[in-house]
């Protein structure tokens, strides 16, 4: 039976321990992140979130982020609230 990295229900049983601290997940740093971003994806949905990908040129975004600081906001948030705004709607 081969083990698949992919497998989040069964553990490798054969694969050896090594020293030092136990391990607390037993899957790869790698998966985990993908398992984590897939989750997060699933969560957004849920809430009826869409994910956008733009491209903004470097002064603009440093003047986003500068907007961050004085707001305290996320970067997400800003723009949000600026396309809401722009877009009379609320």
């Amino acid at each position: 039976m081969s083990v698949q990295p992919e497998d989040r229900t069964t553990i490798d049983m054969f694969a050896s321990r090594g020293p030092g601290r136990p391990r607390s997940n037993p899957y790869d740093r790698a998966l985990q992140c993908r398992h984590n971003k897939r989750s997060q994806r699933l969560r957004d949905k849920a809430k009826g979130m869409h994910r956008l990908e733009v491209r903004i040129e470097g002064e603009v975004v440093q003047a986003l982020d500068d907007a961050c600081d004085d707001l305290n906001m996320t970067r997400a948030e800003i723009i949000e609230k600026a396309l809401k705004q722009w877009l009379h709607m609320g």
